[in-house]
């Protein structure tokens, strides 16, 4: 699906089109069902992929680190960390990268906090979980398999200890989510390692890319990025930065039951593709939608989804991306790309990274 409406409809029918590929018949399902047999989390839930009640339980035990007010109270460690990490990386008559230096380190940093495991444990937290998300939807080797199981222990242990008060800030979204954990009825432990790897990982590359993809952008559009400068909007910028370039093109849902949708007939059990990067461009919702504009309002962009999937991360994300930006504006008088860059998109088609964003300095760079 590549219209608006269309992808519009899916988005918003979470009965018709499921979130969670086992609903799929087929080659495609058949494969996820033998795969989350032998993997290490089994079939376990996950937030991004799972439906109806079991997509409200995890969510709920979430939800509150997300809201604006929360975020808002992040804003000050978020502005101080982007501080930090020019002030590391830039300098003079070097190519700056301000997706590998700038963009990528920043959401690490702000949901290591998030979650609140301390410095010291903090590394071996996302390790853990960096391990076990590898092996999401993976064929494993036995060697694979056993460091998958080791980390899950590790987590599994490092978690208990949180529940316990024996470790990290009781105040913390992981201290609630293993508070979670232990109340009847609501998280298992297997969903409360799966939740906790989901919240770890899952919003960094997205966010890092969308702090990529609005500095090339910008660098791009020279009158804009004057624009901005002129007369900041960074509600209105950020958003355009997600409709003009979403760092996820294409969310894939799963009949659960015959549909027509715009008169076309999807069978049961059919895997349904919205592309949300080509309905962003559908000119039927946005004017002239080719033409980058950080001052565009009007309809809203579909990167973020739409419904009860709609990003719960994404107040954080558009805090993340308006500081990293208005930071680094105000350290360098214009983005000028490092002359012949190219961008090796990929290796995943659904999601749009630039791989490297280079950026001059030089004369470039204030003070």
């Amino acid at each position: 699906m590549t219209s608006y409406g269309e992808c519009l409809a899916l988005l918003h029918d979470d009965e018709t089109y499921a979130s969670d590929p086992a609903h799929s018949t087929g080659r495609v399902g058949e494969r996820i069902r033998h795969q989350r047999e032998g993997q290490v989390l089994g079939d376990t839930p996950r937030i991004g992929q799972s439906d109806a009640l079991v997509h409200a339980r995890l969510r709920g035990a979430v939800a509150a680190a997300f809201t604006p007010r929360h975020v808002e109270g992040m804003r000050g460690f978020v502005e101080r960390e982007v501080i930090a990490l020019l002030d590391g990386a830039l300098r003079a008559d070097e190519p700056f990268d301000a997706l590998n230096e700038f963009g990528a380190l920043l959401p690490r940093a702000v949901i290591g906090v998030q979650l609140g495991a301390p410095e010291a444990d903090r590394a071996q937290v996302l390790a853990w979980a960096t391990a076990l998300m590898q092996t999401v939807n993976a064929d494993l080797t036995p060697s694979r398999r056993a460091e998958a199981e080791a980390a899950r222990d590790g987590l599994l242990g490092y978690l208990g200890r949180v529940g316990r008060g024996e470790a990290g800030d009781p105040e913390s979204l992981i201290a609630a989510m293993a508070r979670a954990g232990s109340e009847a009825g609501r998280l298992t432990g297997a969903e409360l390692l799966a939740l906790t790897i989901d919240v770890a990982l899952a919003g960094n590359d997205t966010t890092a890319n969308l702090i990529g993809n609005g500095v090339i952008a910008l660098a791009a559009h020279p009158d804009e990025e004057a624009r901005l400068r002129a007369e900041p909007d960074w509600e209105a910028s950020v958003d355009e930065m997600l409709r003009y370039d979403p760092p996820q093109q294409v969310i894939a849902r799963f009949t659960t039951r015959p549909a027509v949708l715009h008169g076309r007939r999807i069978p049961a059990g059919a895997t349904v593709l919205a592309h949300v990067a080509a309905a962003n461009r559908d000119p039927a919702a946005f004017p002239d939608p080719d033409r980058f504009d950080v001052a565009r309002r009007g309809e809203r962009h579909l990167s973020l989804g739409m419904g009860v999937h709609h990003c719960v991360g994404a107040p954080l994300a558009k805090v993340e991306a308006e500081a990293a930006l208005r930071a680094l504006l105000g350290r360098l008088t214009a983005l000028r790309l490092v002359p012949g860059t190219v961008f090796p998109r990929g290796p995943d088609w659904m999601l749009r990274s630039a791989g490297a964003v280079p950026l001059l300095t030089g004369d470039l760079l204030r003070g």
